[in-house]
């Protein structure tokens, strides 16, 4: 099949779009042909086009139609509809309350598909949609390969997240895990260290905090996993008793409101760890959370689509009035809307910028404070060699003395 991807953006390695990628790289692996669409493209590109994938920011640029659209957010697939008349497409929810999410409403998609329960409920229950595909994010195991045996009592962790900052949130796991002795690091965007390649350096990790796509790959390594993302609040540890209720939701945002992220609750997760159900939970991920299987499934979900396309052709008309509908409930604000829509995204721009500088504070305050702990942990060292020197030093003059005599 010829295959169109579209999203927002493919610069940030958010889940959707890391998503996209995954899918676009499997099914290209099958022969499929596929081009990604995006309007934002960043060096997430390169790594498709690496692999013989056409990824492009202008739909003009597409010069033969696909035979089928997956649609991602919600602009670009209307988007892409308009630009290939009489394409079918399937929908994909991945957020249950961002914009993007929101389905398209047209005739030529022909299956609505979310992520999870949760973006599922958002189709049925906000959007009336009736017949809807669940199909989950999985876990490339070819990448993300079983890291050692857990030891009996973590060592190491990492906060794994784009939203986690060195915010109040993240002192508290801090301090939870410093009770512990547990050296923690912290991984994501907003804390100035995404990691491009999470397979090669997870198997350092013997906990995990983490939300939706960022646990299953850590579950499918073999760490142990606290449900937990800054902002949003924890649900706990990952057990063999929850881990496959927990998966119907994506270890997500429907979780996350059960804690507050505070030292207690955060102590009370890692004293449940056990390397034992650790190892338990890794198998039924890669049992039941592969890549491999997402891939079926949409593959399959597709050309079903393409082989009924055109059995029932859509009336000119119905498309023409679907639209009109599309562009003035989405894109014909009213002016007033519209200026204040312009003065939100401003004030986005302003609270990002601000949230950046708030940011890089709070890690050079925490590595300031990493770094005194560190001075004083070898001062402290320092000392008692001293004093033991000491010691040895008063002890070997006794005996020497003792033999003299």
């Amino acid at each position: 099949m010829k295959v169109l991807l579209g999203i927002c953006i493919l610069a940030s390695r958010t889940g959707a779009e890391l998503f996209v990628r995954d899918v676009a790289l499997g099914l290209n692996r099958r022969g499929h042909s596929v081009v990604v669409y995006a309007p934002i493209i960043g060096d997430m590109a390169d790594e498709l086009r690496a692999e013989s994938i056409t990824c492009i920011s202008k739909l003009e640029d597409v010069t033969r139609a696909p035979d089928i659209i997956i649609g991602n957010t919600q602009v670009e697939t209307a988007l892409c509809l308009a630009q290939f008349p009489g394409v079918p497409a399937i929908s994909i929810c991945h957020d249950r309350v961002a914009e993007h999410g929101r389905p398209p409403r047209f005739s030529r998609i022909e299956a609505y598909v979310a992520v999870d329960a949760n973006c599922a409920e958002r189709l049925t229950l906000e959007h009336g949609i009736r017949q809807i595909s669940i199909i989950q994010n999985g876990v490339d195991l070819r990448r993300f390969k079983p890291r050692s045996t857990l030891p009996e009592r973590p060592r190491s962790a990492a906060i794994f997240s784009n939203y986690a900052t060195f915010g109040p949130e993240t002192e508290a796991v801090q301090r939870a895990c410093a009770a512990e002795g547990i050296a923690l690091d912290v991984i994501g965007t907003a804390a100035g260290s995404q990691a491009a390649k999470p397979e090669e350096i997870l198997h350092r990790y013997d906990l995990v905090f983490a939300k939706a796509r960022c646990a299953m790959e850590a579950m499918a390594v073999g760490c142990a996993v606290v449900v937990l993302s800054e902002g949003m609040g924890m649900a706990g540890m990952v057990t063999s008793a929850n881990v496959a209720d927990w998966r119907h939701w994506n270890f997500g945002r429907r979780l996350l409101v059960r804690h507050a992220i505070d030292e207690a609750q955060v102590y009370a997760a890692i004293r449940s760890y056990s390397a034992t159900d650790a190892a338990a939970v890794s198998t039924y991920i890669r049992t039941h959370a592969s890549l491999e299987s997402v891939i079926d499934a949409l593959d399959e979900l597709a050309a079903r689509i393409v082989l009924r396309a055109g059995a029932e052709p859509i009336p000119p008309q119905r498309e023409i009035q679907e639209f009109a509908r599309y562009v003035h409930d989405f894109l014909l604000m009213p002016s007033a809307a519209r200026i204040a829509h312009q003065v939100a995204l401003l004030q986005e721009r302003a609270d990002r910028e601000a949230d950046r500088a708030k940011h890089e504070a709070e890690r050079a305050r925490y590595e300031a404070e990493r770094a005194r702990r560190a001075h004083a942990e070898s001062a402290a060292m320092q000392e008692k060699l001293l004093r033991e020197r000491q010691k040895h030093g008063a002890r070997r003059s006794r005996l020497v003395w003792r033999a003299a005599a």
